[in-house]
């Protein structure tokens, strides 16, 4: 697969979107740094900062299924401490996942310039 390459599953939140490859040069102005810390603190800053959405959104849907199809099979009305732990990884996996996906695009943009 090549870097420009966007005939992957529409359902990958890590391959770049048709608009992505049109807003090349756009996205490669953008400083990836700051786009990962304003991810980090408020993810609806780092969207309007990259003017991008739709793959972030994707990683959030996946977490909100991910922790709910968690919650539903390991709840059993004892251990919510455990539970909770659960949650709480599922949710840093997220925004690890959040803060990856905007540095790669912005560093996956600058690369298609070259």
């Amino acid at each position: 697969m090549t870097l420009n390459s966007t005939e992957s599953s529409p359902w990958n939140p890590f391959v770049p979107t048709k608009r992505d490859i049109e807003r090349t040069e756009e996205l490669a102005k953008k400083n990836p740094t700051i786009a990962g810390f304003l991810t980090f603190f408020f993810l609806p800053l780092g969207m309007v900062y990259l003017n991008r959405g739709v793959n972030n959104l994707k990683i959030v849907g996946y977490v909100f299924l991910l922790g709910f199809a968690i919650g539903l099979v390991s709840y059993d009305g004892k251990n919510d401490k455990q539970l909770n732990a659960l949650g709480n990884f599922v949710g840093l996996c997220g925004q690890i996942a959040l803060i990856t996906e905007n540095v790669r695009a912005v560093t996956l943009a600058r690369q298609r310039q070259l």
